[in-house]
């Protein structure tokens, strides 16, 4: 079973609504795997949490009140004088109104959690593979003005480049890199004897979005939104730092 196969059950996983031998197959995936693990985790979250909003206190006298309303209607066998059905079926649809709506919000809340960590290993899986190699940067300068024309061609947007040198970030250059099924820029910077990876690509919207962080196989991240372009940037640089280049970007 591969992570979309598993991730599709997931919920149903959980709620024990799928066959065994999906169940074992799921389970043996999601033990060898620590991003659907941690999915799965997601889940089961969401769902005590849902649990823990949907359960509310009943009132000390309802009790009273449903014995005491009984008793007086014990004499009386016509249904409609007793029951609203109209009612019961309203407050029946609302119940599985809720339920629907708590079911879509749990699988919106992990779809969106399952694809930021998919990027994210992305994200380090493109920097560790920089790192392989003979060389990092395709383009070898630490002039932006050097840099930032290499890109016109061969990607589709012109990346914000900065020479931060005096700040004690010095660009190495820049590259092309291919994440999350697109073609995107890589601009490289130094910090000491630390390599930091600079990702970038134009965002979905032009709103801007503070800066999150993460950290991963021992590597620091920082992501955000600003200017149009989402930027990822990540380094085994501590994360104090890190955060002082983002701020500089």
């Amino acid at each position: 079973m591969q992570c979309r196969e598993a991730h599709e059950v997931l919920s149903a996983l959980i709620d024990d609504e799928v066959t065994s031998e999906q169940q074992q197959a799921a389970k043996a995936h999601i033990a060898g795997c620590s991003l659907c693990a941690e999915v799965a985790r997601d889940y089961r979250l969401i769902g005590e949490q849902l649990r823990a909003v949907a359960r509310v206190p009943a009132p000390a006298e309802l009790g009273a009140k449903v014995r005491a309303r009984l008793a007086a209607e014990a004499g009386s066998l016509k249904a409609d004088a007793r029951f609203d059905w109209r009612r019961i079926a309203q407050q029946a649809a609302v119940l599985v109104l809720v339920a629907g709506l708590s079911g879509l919000l749990g699988w919106q809340l992990s779809q969106s959690t399952f694809e930021k960590h998919r990027l994210e290993r992305d994200i380090i899986a493109a920097h560790v593979r920089s790192l392989l190699q003979d060389g990092t940067v395709q383009i070898a300068s630490s002039q932006s003005h050097t840099v930032k024309p290499w890109f016109n061609g061969r990607i589709e947007f012109a990346p914000p480049v900065k020479d931060l040198t005096a700040e004690g970030f010095p660009l190495l250059g820049g590259r092309l890199d291919f994440i999350d099924n697109r073609r995107i820029a890589a601009l490289v910077y130094k910090r000491r004897l630390h390599v930091i990876n600079v990702f970038m690509w134009p965002a979905d919207g032009d709103s801007w979005i503070p800066p999150t962080t993460s950290v991963l196989q021992g590597f620091n991240t920082i992501a955000w939104t600003a200017g149009g372009m989402t930027i990822w940037a990540v380094s085994d640089l501590n994360a104090k730092e890190l955060a002082q280049l983002q701020s500089l970007l």
